[in-house]
């Protein structure tokens, strides 16, 4: 009976110390991912044709991620889904201003003005979106 005591304590005390230990990590796993992330438009532009609209947007996933701001792409008449990351054509972290413009047609160019700890070669994720070209512009 004493064994199974010593076991216990020390199988606790196992559990606790990785709590410890992880605790950060394990918040964004528990709380982060079974909460959701919030999505706050910053601003919308529809293209020249009115088939796309872009959003820029802002993505808060608590205290333990730094906040992110978007940009993504979707068919006119589509519900916003800040969830759907096929759409992201751009990711910067921190809040920086963004500027999102159709510079012609099927070409979005997307402008940042402020500090973000993402490298400029590594803000866009995809330089092509359907038919539509994504550019970095300058603001």
């Amino acid at each position: 009976m004493q064994k199974q005591w010593v076991r216990l304590l020390i199988g606790f005390a196992v559990l606790i110390a990785i709590v410890f230990i992880y605790r950060y990590p394990l918040m964004n796993l528990v709380f982060v991912h079974s909460i959701g992330c919030s999505h706050s438009v910053l601003s919308e532009a529809m293209s020249p044709d009115g088939q796309y609209i872009a959003t820029a947007f802002e993505r808060n996933c608590g205290a333990v991620t730094p906040y992110t701001r978007v940009v993504s792409i979707g068919h006119r008449g589509n519900q916003f889904d800040g969830e759907d990351d096929r759409a992201w054509v751009f990711v910067i972290v921190d809040q920086p201003t963004i500027q999102i413009r159709w510079s012609g047609q099927g070409q979005l160019s997307v402008a940042t003005d402020g500090y973000s700890r993402t490298p400029r070669e590594q803000r866009l994720k995809t330089t092509r979106w359907e038919n539509v070209e994504v550019i970095q512009g300058q603001p």
